[in-house]
Protein backbone atom coordinates (compact mmCIF):
# COMPACT_ATOMS: atom_id res chain seq x y z
CA UNK A 1 0.00 0.00 0.00
CA UNK A 2 1.47 3.67 -0.91
CA UNK A 3 0.61 5.15 2.65
CA UNK A 4 0.85 8.31 0.80
CA UNK A 5 -0.83 10.74 4.26
CA UNK A 6 2.22 8.95 6.05
CA UNK A 7 4.89 9.65 4.27
CA UNK A 8 3.78 13.30 3.98
CA UNK A 9 3.75 13.49 7.59
CA UNK A 10 6.85 11.24 8.05
CA UNK A 11 8.67 13.37 5.78
CA UNK A 12 7.87 16.60 7.68
CA UNK A 13 8.39 15.27 10.92
CA UNK A 14 11.48 13.26 10.43
CA UNK A 15 13.08 13.23 7.01
CA UNK A 16 12.75 17.49 6.03
CA UNK A 17 15.44 19.95 8.17
CA UNK A 18 13.39 22.05 10.51
CA UNK A 19 12.48 25.31 9.90
CA UNK A 20 13.93 26.98 13.41
CA UNK A 21 17.37 25.33 11.70
CA UNK A 22 17.16 26.64 8.50
CA UNK A 23 16.25 29.79 10.15
CA UNK A 24 19.89 29.82 11.85
CA UNK A 25 21.53 28.28 9.06
CA UNK A 26 20.31 31.47 6.65
CA UNK A 27 21.26 34.03 9.75
CA UNK A 28 24.73 31.90 9.83
CA UNK A 29 25.27 32.64 6.30
CA UNK A 30 24.29 36.38 6.10
CA UNK A 31 26.85 37.17 9.01
CA UNK A 32 29.66 35.10 6.71
CA UNK A 33 28.55 37.22 3.73
CA UNK A 34 28.59 41.09 6.17
CA UNK A 35 32.33 39.95 7.04
CA UNK A 36 33.66 39.05 3.54
CA UNK A 37 31.59 41.53 1.95
CA UNK A 38 33.06 44.13 4.00
CA UNK A 39 37.04 42.89 3.99
CA UNK A 40 37.71 40.64 0.57
CA UNK A 41 38.89 42.17 -2.46
CA UNK A 42 36.71 41.80 -5.45
CA UNK A 43 34.18 40.06 -3.07
CA UNK A 44 30.87 39.86 -5.75
CA UNK A 45 28.40 37.44 -4.05
CA UNK A 46 27.41 34.28 -1.99
CA UNK A 47 25.40 31.65 -3.17
CA UNK A 48 23.96 28.09 -1.53
CA UNK A 49 25.56 25.27 -3.02
CA UNK A 50 25.21 21.27 -2.76
CA UNK A 51 22.01 19.75 -0.97
CA UNK A 52 21.05 23.17 0.74
CA UNK A 53 20.92 24.69 -2.81
CA UNK A 54 19.28 21.88 -4.18
CA UNK A 55 16.41 21.40 -1.72
CA UNK A 56 17.92 17.83 -0.69
CA UNK A 57 19.16 18.90 2.85
CA UNK A 58 17.74 16.43 5.23
CA UNK A 59 17.97 16.68 9.46
CA UNK A 60 20.25 14.69 11.31
CA UNK A 61 19.26 10.77 12.26
CA UNK A 62 20.19 11.94 15.67
CA UNK A 63 18.86 14.59 16.94
CA UNK A 64 22.29 15.99 18.99
CA UNK A 65 24.00 15.08 15.23
CA UNK A 66 25.18 18.22 13.08
CA UNK A 67 24.11 18.60 9.12
CA UNK A 68 26.10 20.37 6.82
CA UNK A 69 25.63 22.94 4.38
CA UNK A 70 27.60 24.59 1.22
CA UNK A 71 27.88 28.30 0.33
CA UNK A 72 30.54 29.30 -3.03
CA UNK A 73 32.18 32.52 -2.02
CA UNK A 74 31.91 34.48 -5.41
CA UNK A 75 35.38 36.68 -5.94
CA UNK A 76 36.69 38.89 -8.99
CA UNK A 77 40.50 38.82 -9.88
CA UNK A 78 41.47 40.92 -12.55
CA UNK A 79 44.82 39.04 -12.51
CA UNK A 80 43.34 35.61 -11.95
CA UNK A 81 45.38 32.99 -14.19
CA UNK A 82 43.73 29.77 -14.09
CA UNK A 83 46.59 28.25 -15.37
CA UNK A 84 48.90 29.53 -12.83
CA UNK A 85 48.25 28.64 -8.89
CA UNK A 86 49.38 32.02 -7.91
CA UNK A 87 46.62 32.75 -5.08
CA UNK A 88 45.91 30.37 -2.46
CA UNK A 89 41.60 32.52 -2.34
CA UNK A 90 40.95 29.51 0.67
CA UNK A 91 43.60 30.70 2.77
CA UNK A 92 42.40 34.19 1.76
CA UNK A 93 39.20 33.71 3.77
CA UNK A 94 40.36 31.78 6.18
CA UNK A 95 42.57 34.36 7.48
CA UNK A 96 39.55 37.22 7.16
CA UNK A 97 37.07 35.34 9.11
CA UNK A 98 40.50 33.98 11.53
CA UNK A 99 40.38 37.92 12.52
CA UNK A 100 37.03 38.08 13.21
CA UNK A 101 36.22 36.78 17.02
CA UNK A 102 32.93 35.24 16.35
CA UNK A 103 35.28 32.75 13.91
CA UNK A 104 38.59 32.40 15.08
CA UNK A 105 37.82 29.42 17.15
CA UNK A 106 35.21 27.82 14.99
CA UNK A 107 37.33 27.30 11.99
CA UNK A 108 39.13 24.21 10.16
CA UNK A 109 41.10 24.88 6.82
CA UNK A 110 40.75 21.88 4.01
CA UNK A 111 41.73 21.23 0.51
CA UNK A 112 39.23 23.32 -1.45
CA UNK A 113 37.04 25.14 1.49
CA UNK A 114 36.84 26.34 5.09
CA UNK A 115 34.77 24.77 7.48
CA UNK A 116 32.82 26.82 9.98
CA UNK A 117 31.66 24.23 13.07
CA UNK A 118 28.81 25.58 14.64
CA UNK A 119 29.43 23.13 17.79
CA UNK A 120 26.70 20.42 18.00
CA UNK A 121 24.63 21.93 15.10
CA UNK A 122 25.63 21.96 11.91
CA UNK A 123 28.92 23.08 9.75
CA UNK A 124 29.33 25.32 7.23
CA UNK A 125 31.84 24.68 4.22
CA UNK A 126 32.57 27.89 2.41
CA UNK A 127 34.39 27.71 -0.87
CA UNK A 128 35.88 30.51 -2.60
CA UNK A 129 35.03 30.34 -6.36
CA UNK A 130 37.13 32.68 -8.72
CA UNK A 131 35.28 34.19 -11.81
CA UNK A 132 37.53 34.43 -15.05
CA UNK A 133 34.75 35.71 -17.92
CA UNK A 134 32.25 33.12 -18.33
CA UNK A 135 33.96 29.99 -16.10
CA UNK A 136 34.20 29.86 -12.95
CA UNK A 137 37.10 28.17 -10.62
CA UNK A 138 37.62 26.99 -7.12
CA UNK A 139 41.18 26.21 -5.58
CA UNK A 140 42.88 22.60 -4.31
CA UNK A 141 45.03 23.25 -2.17
CA UNK A 142 46.11 20.03 -1.73
CA UNK A 143 47.83 19.48 -5.68
CA UNK A 144 48.03 23.30 -6.27
CA UNK A 145 45.98 23.97 -9.03
CA UNK A 146 42.40 25.80 -10.02
CA UNK A 147 39.43 23.25 -10.89
CA UNK A 148 36.81 24.51 -13.04
CA UNK A 149 33.35 24.56 -11.54
CA UNK A 150 29.43 25.36 -12.41
CA UNK A 151 27.35 24.57 -8.98
CA UNK A 152 24.87 27.30 -11.10
CA UNK A 153 24.40 24.94 -13.85
CA UNK A 154 24.21 22.14 -11.43
CA UNK A 155 21.09 23.45 -9.43
CA UNK A 156 19.39 24.07 -13.10
CA UNK A 157 19.95 20.87 -14.52
CA UNK A 158 18.58 19.14 -11.37
CA UNK A 159 15.73 21.81 -11.62
CA UNK A 160 14.84 20.61 -14.92
CA UNK A 161 15.12 16.89 -13.90
CA UNK A 162 12.89 17.83 -10.88
CA UNK A 163 10.39 19.65 -13.40
CA UNK A 164 9.98 16.33 -15.31
CA UNK A 165 8.37 14.31 -11.59
CA UNK A 166 5.86 16.74 -10.61
CA UNK A 167 5.39 18.37 -7.09
CA UNK A 168 9.13 18.43 -6.22
CA UNK A 169 8.99 14.62 -6.07
CA UNK A 170 12.78 13.78 -7.27
CA UNK A 171 14.00 15.84 -4.06
CA UNK A 172 11.30 13.97 -2.00
CA UNK A 173 12.97 10.80 -3.04
CA UNK A 174 16.59 12.18 -2.86
CA UNK A 175 15.62 12.95 0.80
CA UNK A 176 14.20 9.91 1.52
CA UNK A 177 16.80 7.45 0.41
CA UNK A 178 19.69 9.81 2.10
CA UNK A 179 17.25 9.05 5.13
CA UNK A 180 17.06 5.56 4.53
CA UNK A 181 21.58 5.67 4.05
CA UNK A 182 21.98 7.81 7.38
CA UNK A 183 19.08 5.76 9.35
CA UNK A 184 20.56 2.23 8.34
CA UNK A 185 24.17 3.30 8.44
CA UNK A 186 25.83 0.20 6.28
CA UNK A 187 26.25 1.77 2.98
CA UNK A 188 28.17 4.84 1.57
CA UNK A 189 26.85 7.04 -1.13
CA UNK A 190 27.82 11.31 -1.08
CA UNK A 191 24.62 13.07 -1.58
CA UNK A 192 25.96 14.50 -5.26
CA UNK A 193 26.46 10.94 -6.67
CA UNK A 194 22.68 9.85 -4.98
CA UNK A 195 21.36 12.87 -6.72
CA UNK A 196 23.40 13.04 -9.91
CA UNK A 197 22.31 9.41 -10.41
CA UNK A 198 18.80 9.94 -9.72
CA UNK A 199 18.61 12.82 -11.66
CA UNK A 200 20.42 10.75 -14.91
CA UNK A 201 17.81 8.12 -14.76
CA UNK A 202 15.03 10.74 -15.74
CA UNK A 203 14.46 11.97 -19.62
CA UNK A 204 12.09 13.92 -21.34
CA UNK A 205 10.08 10.49 -22.35
CA UNK A 206 9.21 10.43 -18.37
CA UNK A 207 6.44 13.06 -18.57
CA UNK A 208 4.30 11.00 -20.14
CA UNK A 209 4.38 7.45 -17.78
CA UNK A 210 2.11 7.78 -15.18
CA UNK A 211 4.90 6.95 -12.76
CA UNK A 212 5.02 10.26 -10.24
CA UNK A 213 1.14 10.69 -9.67
CA UNK A 214 2.39 11.13 -5.55
CA UNK A 215 5.48 10.41 -3.58
CA UNK A 216 5.04 7.04 -3.01
CA UNK A 217 4.70 5.90 -6.54
CA UNK A 218 8.18 8.50 -7.18
CA UNK A 219 9.64 6.34 -4.98
CA UNK A 220 8.94 3.10 -6.31
CA UNK A 221 9.69 4.35 -9.55
CA UNK A 222 13.55 6.04 -9.44
CA UNK A 223 13.69 3.07 -6.80
CA UNK A 224 13.37 0.51 -9.81
CA UNK A 225 14.92 2.94 -12.14
CA UNK A 226 18.34 3.19 -9.79
CA UNK A 227 18.09 -1.05 -8.80
CA UNK A 228 18.06 -1.97 -12.52
CA UNK A 229 20.75 0.35 -13.28
CA UNK A 230 22.98 -0.82 -10.72
CA UNK A 231 22.57 -4.56 -11.58
CA UNK A 232 23.36 -3.68 -15.41
CA UNK A 233 26.66 -2.57 -13.79
CA UNK A 234 28.67 -4.70 -12.02
CA UNK A 235 32.02 -2.28 -12.03
CA UNK A 236 31.80 0.92 -10.65
CA UNK A 237 30.78 3.85 -13.54
CA UNK A 238 32.29 6.80 -13.92
CA UNK A 239 29.67 9.51 -12.63
CA UNK A 240 30.00 12.67 -14.28
CA UNK A 241 28.79 16.19 -13.31
CA UNK A 242 26.16 16.39 -16.19
CA UNK A 243 26.91 20.11 -16.93
CA UNK A 244 31.17 19.79 -16.40
CA UNK A 245 31.56 15.86 -18.01
CA UNK A 246 35.20 16.65 -16.68
CA UNK A 247 34.54 16.64 -13.49
CA UNK A 248 34.36 13.11 -11.73
CA UNK A 249 32.23 12.82 -8.95
CA UNK A 250 33.26 9.56 -7.83
CA UNK A 251 36.17 10.86 -6.23
CA UNK A 252 35.23 10.04 -2.62
CA UNK A 253 34.28 6.02 -3.51
CA UNK A 254 35.55 3.04 -5.04
CA UNK A 255 34.89 -0.53 -5.81
CA UNK A 256 34.31 -1.89 -2.99
CA UNK A 257 31.88 1.13 -1.54
CA UNK A 258 30.05 0.49 -4.97
CA UNK A 259 29.44 -2.98 -4.64
CA UNK A 260 28.34 -2.83 -0.96
CA UNK A 261 25.96 0.02 -1.62
CA UNK A 262 24.68 -1.62 -5.17
CA UNK A 263 24.46 -5.05 -3.21
CA UNK A 264 21.99 -3.10 -0.20
CA UNK A 265 20.28 -1.25 -2.39
CA UNK A 266 18.94 -4.16 -4.06
CA UNK A 267 17.87 -5.75 -1.22
CA UNK A 268 16.16 -2.27 0.16
CA UNK A 269 14.21 -2.01 -3.29
CA UNK A 270 13.10 -5.46 -2.80
CA UNK A 271 11.39 -4.12 0.35
CA UNK A 272 10.57 -1.14 -1.11
CA UNK A 273 8.02 -3.05 -3.64
CA UNK A 274 7.30 -5.37 -0.81
CA UNK A 275 5.87 -2.84 1.24
CA UNK A 276 3.82 -1.21 -2.05
CA UNK A 277 2.60 -4.17 -3.20
CA UNK A 278 1.44 -5.21 0.11
CA UNK A 279 -2.89 -4.98 0.55
CA UNK A 280 -3.22 -5.60 4.37
CA UNK A 281 -3.10 -2.13 5.78
CA UNK A 282 -1.18 -3.14 8.80
CA UNK A 283 1.35 -5.56 7.12
CA UNK A 284 2.48 -2.52 5.11
CA UNK A 285 3.19 0.01 7.61
CA UNK A 286 4.90 -2.50 9.04
CA UNK A 287 7.07 -3.65 5.57
CA UNK A 288 8.06 0.20 5.78
CA UNK A 289 8.76 0.01 8.96
CA UNK A 290 11.30 -2.38 8.32
CA UNK A 291 12.59 0.64 6.21
CA UNK A 292 12.65 3.77 8.04
CA UNK A 293 11.76 2.82 11.28
CA UNK A 294 8.95 2.51 13.48
CA UNK A 295 7.55 5.78 13.30
CA UNK A 296 6.22 5.27 10.18
CA UNK A 297 2.57 5.37 10.10
CA UNK A 298 0.17 4.00 11.83
CA UNK A 299 -0.95 0.47 12.89
CA UNK A 300 -4.93 0.01 13.04
CA UNK A 301 -4.95 -3.14 15.55
CA UNK A 302 -3.25 -0.44 18.19
CA UNK A 303 -4.70 2.98 16.80
CA UNK A 304 -1.66 4.52 17.22
CA UNK A 305 1.93 4.96 16.15
CA UNK A 306 3.14 2.43 19.46
CA UNK A 307 3.49 -1.35 19.25
CA UNK A 308 1.46 -3.31 20.93
CA UNK A 309 1.77 -7.01 22.62
CA UNK A 310 -0.05 -9.47 24.78
CA UNK A 311 1.60 -9.85 28.11
CA UNK A 312 0.28 -12.64 30.63
CA UNK A 313 -3.08 -12.31 28.60
CA UNK A 314 -3.52 -8.59 28.75
CA UNK A 315 -2.68 -6.13 26.13
CA UNK A 316 0.71 -3.83 26.99
CA UNK A 317 1.09 -0.75 24.71
CA UNK A 318 4.84 0.44 24.57
CA UNK A 319 6.04 3.73 22.84
CA UNK A 320 7.87 3.66 19.69
CA UNK A 321 11.50 4.17 19.95
CA UNK A 322 12.70 7.56 18.28
CA UNK A 323 14.54 6.67 14.94
CA UNK A 324 17.66 5.51 15.00
CA UNK A 325 20.09 3.85 13.38
CA UNK A 326 19.54 0.08 12.97
CA UNK A 327 21.11 -2.49 10.80
CA UNK A 328 18.53 -5.04 9.92
CA UNK A 329 20.21 -6.03 6.25
CA UNK A 330 22.14 -9.67 7.24
CA UNK A 331 25.19 -10.47 6.31
CA UNK A 332 24.04 -13.89 5.10
CA UNK A 333 20.77 -12.60 3.50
Amino acid sequence: MKHENSFNEFLKNHVNLNQSRLDRLERSVNAVRRVLQSNLDGFRKISSQGSYAHGTIIKPVQENDEFDADILVFIKDDHFDPTKYSTDYVWEVYQILKNDDNYKNKLVLNSRCLTIDYANDYHLDVVPCIEHGDEKYICNRENKIYEPTDGDGYKTWLTGKNSITNRNYLKKVVRILKFLRDHKDNFSITSILLTTLLGTLIDNADRKIDQFLDFPDSLRTLSNKLDRFLQSNPQMPRIENPVLPNEDFNRKWNQSKYLDFRQKFHVYNDKINSAFDEKNHDMSVKKWRELFGNEFGILKDSGSKSNAAVVGGATAVFSAPTVAATKPYAKDD
